[in-house]
């Protein structure tokens, strides 16, 4: 009995892992020039500036993620990094959003600003 429990708990294990495994590996991420992205630092808040992000669907496909290439500059020194946009929806054609800030996010110590390339995972119906 105890055998059966203890192989029952690893193939479920076995599951889980496999389809965490599959969930992140179906993604396809293709690059596109149909969604804008415009990052900037905010308007100053308590004497403080905090970086902006608002993208925008300029195609007529819909997508599920964005990935794109942040890009600053700090004195002679840049860093490019990628961000990951995750929707609460999948984002429409024509539609506008801005980033919302995560809770404790330091502020924009950076000179400049810009988007590299960019990257969607499309919302297959």
């Amino acid at each position: 009995m105890k055998t059966h429990i203890y192989l029952l708990s690893l193939v479920i294990s076995g599951i889980f892992v496999a389809g965490c495994k599959k969930e992140a590996g179906d993604d396809n991420w293709v690059e596109t020039h149909d969604i804008s992205i415009i990052a900037d630092k905010s308007n100053p808040e308590n004497g403080k500036q905090y970086l902006e992000v608002i993208y925008e669907n300029l195609g007529s496909d819909t997508y599920r993620k964005i990935k794109y290439q942040l890009i600053t500059r700090t004195g002679t020194k840049t860093d490019t990094t990628e961000k990951v946009i995750i929707p609460e929806t999948v984002i429409s054609p024509k539609a506008k959003h801005l980033v919302t800030r995560p809770i404790g996010e330091k502020p924009a110590s950076f000179d400049e600003v810009k988007v590299g390339q960019i990257w969607v995972v499309k919302d297959e119906k």
